[in-house]
């Protein structure tokens, strides 16, 4: 009489917790083959973060790795989720850290709620109360100062330094982030036939396809970066990496000498084309949010150099004196000339003025 075979141990919830790691390998391609990175095999780096995040939990609460997780270990409270954030600010972690990696546990947990009705309360993720955050600002810098250091690198940098000098002069024109850019590829460019420019799409932040435009003499700039056998796939900035960039740029720094207590990063560059959209456009804040890929117009402001407005302020109006005189001396030429690009409520304060003066 042969003996039951049983398995050894039931891998379901860390076949479940894969499975879940796995849509974000698919979210991260877009579905659209054009967007994906030429390693197809590769793990993206959305799930290398959620799968740490996931597993660092499990680790401090249940004590297990992932691999040997039961459906009961899925159980948590509202102890267990206040410790993990008193573990973690114990660890130094900033409280924006800790929301990102709650969130990421969050979305494990609605995935699998389906499947583990019985042991899985979304709302113990509502009953810990918000985590106060300061959003984090980055150093501002300029077109001209952009250009410089760019310029810098070009001449000082002995790895790629054309590669460099216009990965920096990309940023600072299309907004995209610095993970975006080395991802970007040639094939990524689309001339424009209305206006002889070029429209540049690239995977950003979030799985989501961004574009922008490009002067037409940027991108014949860019060319000298193709050799004669690339391909349509290869990348723009081949041989370029996040951290060698960033060795750059503090080397640069420091011959241009760019005190530190300034915060100039990489990630400065980004804020470079929404302020200067926003002042080229008449400071059109959604000219600016469009320019760098934001939902949010509070997002945008983030990255622009706030310049404060005080003329309008009551402590400077109340004792302000205006000297009218000049009004007399002023020609007819003169008020049609200041109408005709004033702003339309100024003028049609204008209009009504005149009109009940008739009127009268």
């Amino acid at each position: 009489m042969s003996a039951e075979i049983k398995p050894i141990k039931e891998y379901k919830v860390f076949e479940d917790i894969m499975s879940f790691l796995y849509t974000k390998d698919i979210a991260s391609s877009s579905g659209n083959s054009k967007y994906q990175t030429q390693d197809l095999t590769a793990v993206s780096n959305t799930r290398k973060n959620y799968a740490c995040d996931i597993k660092q939990f499990f680790r401090i609460i249940k004590e297990k790795e992932i691999e040997y997780l039961s459906e009961n270990d899925l159980v948590i409270t509202k102890s267990d989720l206040a410790g993990y954030i008193k573990h973690l600010q114990s660890k130094g972690l900033v409280n924006k850290s800790i929301k990102r990696k709650l969130a990421s546990l969050r979305m494990l947990y609605k995935y699998l709620s389906h499947d583990y009705k019985e042991f899985i309360d979304l709302s113990v993720f509502d009953s810990v109360g918000k985590l106060k955050t300061v959003e984090k600002n980055w150093g501002r810098t300029n077109k001209e100062e952009a250009d410089l250091i760019a310029e810098d690198m070009y001449i000082n940098e002995r790895q790629k330094p054309l590669h460099k000098k216009l990965c920096v002069k990309a940023a600072a024109r299309t907004s995209f982030r610095l993970s975006a850019l080395l991802v970007l590829r040639w094939i990524d460019f689309e001339l424009d036939p209305t206006t002889g420019h070029y429209v540049v799409s690239v995977l950003d932040k979030g799985s989501k396809v961004v574009s922008t435009g490009i002067n037409k003499s940027f991108y014949e700039e860019l060319l000298e970066l193709r050799d004669e056998n690339a391909v349509d796939t290869d990348y723009v900035f081949k041989g370029l990496s996040e951290q060698s960039l960033r060795h750059s740029l503090k080397r640069s720094k420091e011959r241009l000498g760019i005190p530190p207590e300034r915060d100039l990063k990489f990630h400065s560059f980004k804020g470079v084309g929404i302020d200067y959209v926003y002042e080229h456009t008449g400071h059109d804040i959604l000219a600016a949010r469009e320019q760098g890929n934001h939902s949010s117009v509070a997002t945008t402001e983030r990255y622009m150099s706030k310049r404060k407005d005080i003329s309008k302020a009551a402590g400077v109006i109340m004792d302000e004196d205006i000297e009218i005189d000049i009004l007399y001396e002023a020609k007819k030429e003169d008020f049609i000339s200041f109408f005709e690009t004033a702003e339309p409520s100024i003028l049609n304060k204008f209009i009504k003025f005149q009109s009940e003066s008739k009127e009268k």
